[in-house]
Order: structure tokens, then sequence, then C-alpha cells
């Protein structure tokens, strides 16, 4: 429809004149006026791609319909400098013209809609600017993403169009006169990065067919991937390795290609110390491939050189290490390794995680040692201390989320070990509200004989009626401190809070209420904190730690020891579950450290975990005496 038709392009062009004659517009949007011409397509930034309807020229305004702003007035100076002018073959002009067509075009032939897409924006474009034109407007958003998924491997078959790696990079049309096998190698020199690299080789691999000298042709591309792997093996461990595993492959699959100077086990054996770094960022298959070239570079220490590699790589590479091992045949030097830093407490909680998932299959071994709930409990204290350490946990996200896990940590223990873990989930700082319930009524089920640590109450008759509730010992001073901080809650912020909702109340639609929201959801954690610091002190059992058995280490005693490796003395204070204070050197009863002093004597030797995570010292103590800080009850 053009815009002779309407007026004829004389009239138009005299009408234009006319208005910047009488000053109406300006002389150099002219031109830009009378190129917006009815039927003609256009872009607006906001509005998106429409088609001028018609021109009220002395009404100083043009009526475009755009998509969902059919008839929409504009002003010609407005018009003029805001609209783009679309050929009639740009694929938002032929968006406007024939929406259906071309929405079905993108479905059914990906390639030759690329084409169009691509041969509107002058053969390239990123990918955010690829989405702007097709996401939500050709392509429906909820379907976007599987269609790109799929239209991608369409479009890869294709060699005229280079897919970017990431979206930094164009997405692009190559040359036409360019070879299949010339656009591989261009593909390779293109890119500069190491992941990039790795995947034009792998496709070289999957199409050495379009070459008619391969180890000719590849000779320098092999040299160059050598190249770029060594430069990225300190900035992209993983990246760097994955490369030279694909070069690998392209050299096992073409004949008469030379290696050159660089050999992937001299790489390997160069970044041994690296291992667990290089493994951490590999998919699952390279890993494999790595795995399988240990015994070349290491030999016999193989073994160990992937076992070094199980805490600091990452749980991924957890699972296939202990895979890997397991199907070499080396599963007992792996479940050895387990068993020995379940005993020193020196496994990390991504391996405890791991542990507690294959303990029906890999780990059951590892699963069944002693000390297993105390060394995940260990590492989760230690990792929630540690401030460097992710706020996500696998570990404990495990113990929440697996129901069955409590039972099958503790079954078949002693009585007095799982009251000492119920005492531990209590005291711990690990968990806090609903999840410290949550685990707690699940020791309950599975245990029974425990409900008195957490209800405070005894069953069994009179004579059990008669004995104290069990429960944490607490000093006075932490328990009152609890006391005051409950009483505070109960006749102070409780009430300001039911104050505040009252407020917030009278202003208007509860709906969009925020101030009143935001009361409510206070409330709820005044009441969540209110029942958990009555729970506790109910079942709290303070104390003033005096006649505090000495002849061992017990609750209320000062313990000085030798650290046998440097000799120097250090001491500690082992008071009640509350009660941590590490600048005055007070540990509680239920930590780590106080659960392995606990019922020593003088003169005995244990060793303790240090802070080298799997590196054990080994101390003797010297000598216990009471704890008296005056404040008794």
């Amino acid at each position: 429809m053009g815009g002779a038709a309407f007026y004829g392009a004389r009239l138009m062009q005299e009408q234009v004149q006319t208005l910047i004659d009488s000053g109406r517009l300006p002389a150099d949007l002219g031109e830009k006026v009378l190129a917006l011409a009815p039927g003609v397509y256009c872009y607006h930034k906001s509005w998106g791609p429409g088609v001028v309807k018609e021109w009220d020229l002395f009404g100083d305004k043009m009526l475009i319909d755009f998509d969902g702003r059919p008839g929409h007035g504009m002003k010609l100076q407005f018009a003029a400098k805001s609209l783009e002018v679309l050929g009639d073959e740009h694929v938002l002009a032929r968006y406007v013209a024939e929406p259906d067509a071309l929405r079905q075009q993108a479905l059914d032939d990906p390639i030759g809609f690329a084409r169009a897409v691509l041969g509107s924006y002058g053969g390239s474009m990123l990918l955010d600017d690829w989405e702007d034109v097709v996401k939500g407007r050709i392509v429906p958003e909820g379907k976007y993403r599987s269609w790109w998924e799929a239209a991608k491997k369409v479009i890869r078959t294709d060699r005229s169009f280079v897919l970017p790696p990431k979206r930094n990079v164009p997405f692009e049309m190559r040359a036409s006169d360019q070879s299949p096998a010339e656009a591989l190698l261009a593909d390779f020199e293109g890119v500069k990065d190491a992941k990039s690299k790795t995947k034009v080789v792998e496709a070289i691999v999957k199409d050495l067919g379009v070459f008619t000298e391969p180890a000719i042709e590849l000779e320098g591309l092999a040299q160059a991937a050598a190249a770029s792997a060594v430069s990225a093996m300190k900035r992209q461990p993983s990246a760097a390795m994955e490369l030279l595993l694909a070069r690998q492959e392209l050299l096992d699959a073409v004949e008469g290609l030379s290696a050159g100077e660089t050999s992937i086990i001299d790489t390997i054996k160069e970044n041994r110390d690296k291992l667990p770094e290089i493994v951490k960022g590999m998919g699952v298959g390279r890993q494999r491939q790595l795995y399988a070239l240990l015994p070349e570079a290491f030999g016999e220490g193989w073994v160990d050189e992937m076992i070094g590699c199980l805490e600091a790589a990452g749980a991924r590479a957890i699972g296939e290490v202990t895979k890997f091992l397991n199907e070499a045949g080396k599963g007992e030097q792996l479940a050895q390794h387990l068993a020995s830093g379940l005993g020193q407490r020196s496994l990390g909680a991504e391996l405890l995680a791991w542990i507690c998932k294959e303990r029906r299959g890999l780990a059951a071994d590892a699963f069944g040692e002693p000390g297993v709930s105390a060394a995940i409990m260990g590492a989760l204290e230690r990792d929630h201390l540690d401030e460097s350490t992710p706020r996500s946990n696998r570990l404990h996200d495990l113990l929440m989320d697996d129901k069955e896990l409590i039972a099958d940590l503790l079954e078949g223990s002693e009585r007095g070990d799982v009251r000492h873990f119920t005492r531990r989930i209590q005291a711990s700082p690990v968990f806090e509200g609903l999840n410290k319930n949550s685990l707690l009524a699940r020791i309950v089920k599975a245990f029974p004989a425990v409900e008195d640590l957490i209800t405070g109450e005894k069953t069994g008759g009179q004579e059990a009626a008669a004995e104290k509730p069990a429960g944490v010992v607490v000093s006075w001073e932490s328990y009152r401190q609890r006391q005051e901080k409950l009483e505070d809650i109960v006749t102070k912020k409780i009430p300001e809070n039911s104050k505040e909702i009252q407020v917030a109340r009278e202003y208007g639609d509860l709906r969009e209420n925020f101030e009143f929201k935001a009361a409510k959801q206070q409330q709820a954690v005044l009441m969540r904190q209110q029942a958990e610091l009555e729970a506790e002190l109910a079942t709290a059992r303070p104390t003033d730690f005096a006649n505090a058995d000495t002849s061992t280490v017990s609750i209320g005693t000062v313990v000085d020891f030798e650290d046998l490796g440097s000799g120097a003395g250090e001491t500690v204070t082992v008071l009640g579950a509350w009660d941590t204070d590490t600048d005055r050197h007070i540990i509680s009863y239920l930590s780590e450290l106080g659960t392995a002093l606990l019922n020593k004597k003088v003169g005995d030797e244990l060793e303790l975990p240090t802070e080298v995570e799997g590196v054990q010292r080994t101390i003797r103590i010297t000598a216990i005496r009471a704890f008296n800080d005056g404040s008794a009850a």
C-alpha cells in the first residue's frame, strides 16, 4: 500500500514543503517525514514495529498501527525523530504484515528464520538483541527456551552460521564463499577463550570428513590448541585441561597428525598440585577421560592422587572419583581413607554428605563406622563458624530433607551416645527454630527413651517421676540471660508489636498494606523466639559448677594440656551448653573439643583436629582443677 495510492508523491511533497515554509516543520525533518508515507513499515524502541496508516499533515500528526496500539497518533516532528523506517523484507515488517506465517517459519524452518532475522540486522547480532526481536513477540516467552535449544541444534548443522559460545559474542552469518573446512578453522581462530576453542575442536573431530588432508590442514590448529591450553592453565585450569583432552581426541582420530612438544601426560604431571581445582570445574565426561590417564602419569601412586582430589574438587567430582575408584577395584583403599578421616574428624561437609547419600550404596562401609554422627556435627559447626564458608550447605540440607537419615545415623548406637547426640543438636547454633524441632522430633520417634531430654518429663512410674528432669547443663549466668531475653520479648516486644499491628490495620486494605504485613511477620518471629526460649529453659539444668569432680575432666573444670608436637601449653574451661566464650577460652561440654576431653585423666594423651583439614595434633593433659567464677546462684 504505497503512499502514491492515497495522495500521490508530488502532492505529499508539496504539503510537506508548505509546512516547512510556514515554520511548522524544521527543514531537516522534511525528508524523514516523507520517508514515513502511509503504508511504510516502521519501528519505535518502546512500542515496537508498526505501519503508517494515515497522514494529517495540517493537523500535525500521523496515525500508526503498532502491535496492540492501532491508530496511535504521533506528532510529525516526534515521529520523524523517533521512528526507524523498515524495508518490506525486514523481519519486523514481515511480523506486522504476516505474523502467523513468520511464527510458523520459526517453528518449521529455524535456518531460514535465522537468515531472515540476521539478514535484517547486517548479518550479526548479540543474543540479547536477538531475544529482543524474537522472544515474547514471534516465539511466546514461555516456549522460547525449549524452542531455542531445539533451533540451535538445527542451526549448528548449517556451516553458514556461527553460533556464539557466550552472550558477549555475536550470532553471525558467514561469508558465502567459505568451504566447511575453512569455516571450522575460522571458528577456532575467531574465539579466544579455552572453553570456546574446546567446542570448536570437538566439532572438528565430529566432522573430519570435510578436510581433504586433515594431517596437514589441522597441524597448525593442533599446535595452537596446545599453546592456548598452556597459556590458560594458570587462569582457567579446568578449561585448559578440557582443551588438551579434546586436542588428544583429535590427535588420536587423525593419523599422522603431530603432537609437537606438548604432551598431555607431562602437563598432568606438571600440574599435580592443581588436580583438585582442575577436576572441580570439568564436566563428567572429561573428568573420566582425565582419570583414565592418571595411572600413566603417576604409576602406582595414581589412587592417592585421586583420593587427594576428594575434599577440594566439589560434590560432582566426589561422585565421579568414588565411582571410578570402585570400578577400578580400588574401593578398599577408598574405604580405608574414609574410615581414617572419620576417626580423625577430618572429612569435610561435602564428603560427609556423599557418605550419607550413598549409605546404602558405595559408602555403606563408611556409614557403618563409629563416629559418623559426631563427624557430621563437627563439620557443620566448623562451617557455621567459618565466615568464608558459603551459607548454603549440602550436608545441612540433606540432614533436614532426608527424613530417614537421623534414624539411620543412630541405629545400633548406645543409649548414652543417642542422648549425647540429642543434647548436641539442642545446643548447636547450626539449627534454629523449626529445623531444630524437626530433628529432635525425628530422634524421639526413633528413640523414645530420649524424650525426657526434650520435654523435661520422665515416664515410667513414681520412681522415674521423682528423678530430676534431664536436659542440657548450663551456668546460672547463661540461664538468667535467657530468662531476661524471654521476659523482654513477653513484656516489651510482643506488646509493642501488637500496637504496631493495630495501628497498621487503620492504614486501609490489608492486601496492599505493607506496614501490616511487616508487623505480622515480626509477630511470627517473636512468637517463635518465645516458644524456643520457653522450651530451652524448661529442660535446662542450671548449676554453679560447685563440687565438680576433678579426678577426670568434667563439666565445671579447668584443663591444662600440652601440645606434644610444639611443646606449647594451653588451658580451656569446660562449662555448660550455653557458655562458650572463645575470648576467655571457655568451651561447651557438647562441643567437639569438650566431648573429646570429657572423662579424661591427668596424663592421658589424645588426638585433636587442627585448623588444617585432615591434620591432627597430639596433646597430653597436665592438670585438672575446679572452676569458680563467683556467679553462683
